[in-house]
């Protein structure tokens, strides 16, 4: 194999590698829980008054929104939550998917999670919390839109890869055309 044609497979290679990175790092900070939330929703669920910080929003289809819970006053006991997101059906045919929660380290009783939004529409953040004084459900409206377009500049590049196959096919033949030339006229 021509030294030239390994080095183009490298750099294809390379180019790939990077490109899968790109794509994990942003899967990662989309589901990351900024420092600053894009949107503070105050519910009071019976008893229980809470502060529904949502870090992404409006919130993308297709992608976790990030959110976290904390009472907005002390309370005796220990709080369990719940949290589902539901689609609203006369606007989403989906199915409610449960969101994953964890203890958040920095708020006595808060929690943090991640809510699966799968499709664009009317969505709602059912939070249904226990403790001390009972059960109580709060309710928080979201809206999901579309993912985010492809750039253009990355759709022609891709659009583009059966020409660069194209282009690689033509200079390899090339080279081994020039090679069959030689071996003749050196017989």
């Amino acid at each position: 194999m021509a030294k030239p044609f390994q080095f183009l497979l490298l750099a294809v290679g390379v180019i790939a590698l990077l490109v899968v990175i790109g794509e994990a790092t942003y899967s990662i900070a989309a589901t990351t829980h900024g420092s600053t939330p894009a949107r503070v929703v105050k519910v009071q669920a019976g008893p229980y008054p809470l502060t529904v910080s949502l870090y992404t929003y409006p919130a993308h289809a297709s992608y976790a929104l990030p959110f976290a819970i904390a009472p907005r006053q002390s309370i005796r006991g220990a709080l369990t939550y719940d949290v589902t997101s539901i689609p609203d059906e006369s606007d989403v045919p989906a199915t409610p998917v449960r969101a994953s929660l964890s203890p958040d380290p920095n708020v006595r009783n808060g929690v943090q999670g991640d809510a699966e939004i799968t499709v664009q529409g009317l969505w709602s953040l059912a939070i249904i919390v226990t403790g001390s004084a009972g059960g109580a459900e709060a309710v928080v409206p979201i809206t999901a839109t579309a993912p985010p377009a492809l750039p253009t500049w990355l759709g022609w590049v891709i659009g583009f890869i059966p020409l660069y196959g194209l282009f690689v096919f033509l200079l390899s033949q090339r080279g081994r055309k020039a090679r069959q030339e030689r071996a003749a006229v050196v017989e």
